[in-house]
């Protein structure tokens, strides 16, 4: 049935740019209807009972996942941590399988449970940290147990509309599908997981600012070698917010450590976005917004945001024109959520990014990409990187 709504949504979101801006509030009623009625809520999966025992599924991939979050906890079963927002930066860790079938671009979720882990991902043993110092402590004893070239940390903060399960599941099919040699870490602001609460997920991500700070610093542990940060959608206004904070407090990046900044698909008024990078010294970031003119959920973003372009729509152009490395998705087909997700849905942009990542560059030089590239796929079905002539 989610698929029926998605695709009963996709009818209504074809041609969207020819309605008058009288029609989109009732246009935008239908899409959410769509989805809401024609689909049941993806199940919470944080600590359920499996139908088979873990130990008996063979070449399933296991992930250790850190957690911090501004969502309150909950007693509901497999939520962990709800919508609700709390006050204090709370800490947990999770292990995730990842089933020995999985499909890169794919996120196979049980449709009831419990869940087979020989077919979908699961979330299991889950555990909270009373404190800061716990969490970090368990966290560099993880790093300790890695080769010092993968004591690396991946920053993930999600978007819009998206639970603690998803959130995990979103991060884990990234790390699990670029290969990334290092530890996962979710930032995971109280977004409700909610269609028709996109308000309170901007008033969630405004008032998770501070606490964003406060994991930089909690991060800055000795046996880190680097830190990445992907962020998605709503989650990179967020990012923003909380870098230009420490641009202005402590200057950016002091330990040298940041390695890429990668914004995808990012949820963000384009005028607010430019004032956010005054603040940011000329050529001192090494960031990579993925754009897409086809990305259909921030065309509708942008018509409740009274018409103003997000970030994420842009043309990889007017980026590079700011010495922002712009990628653009134009080209990648991907279906699976109005082409607002080919970070992680398209298995050509996943590998991308991947190998992005395992350069290891610096945050204060260049990556190993050019200015103005554009993803496409060619008759054969290859990913072709294209760049433009920028003389």
């Amino acid at each position: 049935m989610f698929e029926q709504g998605l695709r009963s949504a996709r009818l209504y979101l074809s041609g969207l740019e020819n309605l008058s801006d009288l029609a989109w509030p009732a246009v935008l009623s239908v899409i959410f209807a769509s989805l809401l009625l024609s689909c049941s809520t993806p199940k919470n999966l944080v600590g359920v009972e499996l139908k088979a025992p873990l130990d008996v599924v063979r070449d399933a991939g296991q992930h250790r996942l850190f957690i911090a979050t501004t969502r309150v906890p909950s007693s509901v079963s497999g939520e962990f941590y709800s919508g609700e927002r709390s006050q204090a930066l709370n800490f947990a860790q999770v292990d995730i399988s990842v089933p020995p079938s999985h499909v890169p671009g794919e996120i196979e979720r049980p449709r009831q449970l419990p869940p087979d882990p020989q077919k979908h991902f699961t979330i299991n043993q889950p555990v909270s940290f009373n404190t800061e110092t716990q969490f970090q402590n368990e966290l560099t004893a993880h790093l300790k147990g890695l080769p010092r070239e993968n004591r690396n940390i991946l920053l993930f903060v999600h978007g819009y509309n998206t639970n603690l399960t998803s959130a995990i599941l979103q991060v884990t099919q990234f790390v699990e599908d670029t290969g990334y040699n290092g530890v996962p870490v979710l930032f995971s602001w109280a977004s409700s997981g909610q269609t028709l609460k996109y308000v309170y997920d901007i008033n969630s991500v405004l008032s998770a600012r501070d606490q964003l700070v406060k994991m930089f610093s909690t991060l800055q542990l000795a046996s880190v070698e680097s830190y990445d940060v992907v962020a998605h959608s709503m989650g990179t206004l967020l990012v923003m917010e909380a870098a230009r904070q420490i641009v202005i407090t402590t200057g950016i990046n002091p330990t040298g450590k940041v390695r890429n900044v990668v914004l995808a698909a990012p949820d963000i008024d384009r005028d607010l976005f430019l004032s956010q990078l005054r603040n940011f010294p000329e050529g001192g970031y090494n960031m990579i917004i993925l754009v897409s003119s086809d990305d259909k959920a921030l065309l509708a973003s942008r018509r409740v945001a009274g018409g103003v372009s997000r970030i994420g729509q842009l043309p990889a152009s007017e980026l590079d024109r700011r010495g922002i490395i712009a990628i653009d998705l134009s080209d990648v087909d991907d279906d699976s959520s109005y082409s607002h997700a080919k970070y992680k849905d398209s298995p050509e942009v996943v590998r991308l990014l991947g190998d992005a990542l395992k350069n290891g560059n610096s945050f204060n030089a260049r990556p190993k990409l050019t200015l103005g590239q554009t993803i496409g796929v060619g008759v054969d079905g290859a990913i072709n990187t294209l760049t433009p002539d920028l003389n």
